[in-house]
């Protein structure tokens, strides 16, 4: 994953740029290569930031808050933003009627659920549908995120890995960095999970899972 993507971008730094170098653009050209140079850039600095943030979590190098929090209030404010940015998806939310209290770190429980929901919003496909909804589940609190637009044949392990190759691999998970890895890690070192369901009528669905508290 992290070859593929900074590979990518390197290689278009590297043509924008000779472009540049071998003149014969007119300024609105320039200014075009520039800005697409200046994008990605910001990915491979993203990604780096990305490989550091769970690379310490894997090592037990991040501290994480412990406090009682209301899960329905983070996911509420994470729709709300995801809906400003994803113009051409409709999310829509559903929430338990009751708290969902939960133990852990508010802010990198938001950052898991900003993972996953924006996977989804980056690879679904234009006007399509994307349902979240919280609820308790035998003593868990289950945050549920899906599309139907969302159809990928097998959510293993690779999905979350860092390295993995991609000849053999469905080409709607190639830039999605190592958000999900990012937020899988989160949830289990709070004492959590990650499912992965897909059918083919229903689409995939993505199941945060952590201990109520």
């Amino acid at each position: 994953m992290m070859r593929h993507e900074t590979r990518t971008a390197l290689v278009g730094i590297q043509g924008l740029s000779e472009l540049i170098r071998d003149g014969g653009l007119s300024e609105s050209e320039i200014k075009t290569c520039a800005d697409e140079i200046f994008g990605a850039a910001q990915k491979i600095d993203t990604l780096i930031g990305q490989m550091f943030d769970l690379n310490r979590m894997e090592t037990g190098q991040t501290s994480f808050r412990n406090t009682r929090m209301d899960v329905n209030g983070i996911v509420s404010d994470v729709c709300v933003r995801a809906r400003a940015t994803a113009r051409q998806l409709s999310i829509e939310l559903r929430q338990a009627s009751v708290p969902l209290v939960v133990n852990g770190d508010p802010d990198r429980i938001r950052q898991a659920i900003e993972n996953v929901l924006g996977f989804i919003t980056g690879t679904g496909a234009a006007g399509g549908h994307i349902s979240v909804a919280t609820r308790l589940e035998d003593l868990v609190v289950v945050v549920s995120i899906g599309s139907r637009t969302l159809k990928i044949a097998d959510f293993d392990d690779w999905l979350y890995g860092r390295y993995d190759r991609y000849e053999q691999r469905p080409s709607a998970i190639i830039g999605a960095g190592l958000d999900l890895a990012i937020a899988r890690s989160i949830i289990e070192l709070q004492g959590g999970r990650v499912e992965v369901t897909t059918t083919p009528k229903e689409g995939s669905e993505f199941r945060l899972v952590m201990p109520a508290a």
